[in-house]
């Protein structure tokens, strides 16, 4: 196994980008203001559901590829294609993409009960984007576990911090409206600029160089 610590530091930052277990954390705290005591159950939930859908993805998506005869390369590529498409719609207009859910994952419920797994964990947290994110991570490399390994890691990470954001700083910060699109513009540029570094690394593969 080759594990390229750069590509674990990108993989970190793309999948907590694209997560964004911080800020998501201030629409948990506007959605959960009526049931304050319910929040750690419901973090608990949230952070389960993440974390099974992204390391299941992690670590069968590459298989699956290659169950499907689908090249790693190709795939690396059109996948960051994506990835960089979702960045630049965040960089356009300030919220999260239509493939993490959008405006409408954020739309206050009578309860937030019945909205705990569904819209919230998936698709606003562990969304298409974010699966594609992870699945093409772990193909971005020749090697059969190094991009695979990263993801996991990457994932991870992001699951740890899923309490932080959604119990601790948004009870205790207050962001405004233009602050937090202000936030996700620019997570929307580093979102932007990953994806094409995986479509370059998709294009190496693709071509064994």
């Amino acid at each position: 196994m080759n594990l390229s610590w750069e590509l674990v530091v990108q993989a970190i930052v793309a999948v907590v980008i694209i997560t964004d277990p911080i800020t998501r954390g201030f629409f948990f705290a506007a959605l959960t203001k009526d049931e304050p005591q319910n929040r750690v159950k419901y973090v608990r939930s949230i952070a389960i559901t993440v974390a099974v859908v992204l390391f299941v993805a992690a670590l069968v998506g590459r298989q699956l590829l290659d169950i499907m005869g689908i090249n790693l390369g190709a795939f690396g590529f059109v996948g960051g294609l994506i990835v960089a498409a979702m960045g630049l719609e965040m960089l356009a207009g300030g919220e999260p993409s239509r493939a993490q859910g959008g405006k409408e994952a954020h739309e206050e419920p009578e309860s937030f009960e019945g909205s705990v797994i569904v819209p919230y964990a998936i698709p606003f947290v562990a969304g298409p984007g974010a699966i594609t994110m992870v699945i093409t991570i772990s193909s971005s490399t020749g090697d059969a576990w190094g991009g695979t390994i990263a993801a996991l890691i990457a994932v991870a990470v992001a699951v740890a911090l899923l309490p932080v954001g959604h119990l601790l700083i948004a009870n205790r910060l207050k962001l405004s409206d233009r602050t937090m699109s202000i936030a996700t513009r620019f997570g929307g540029l580093i979102i932007a600029t990953i994806g094409a570094q995986l479509m370059l690394n998709g294009l190496r593969t693709f071509y064994g160089f």
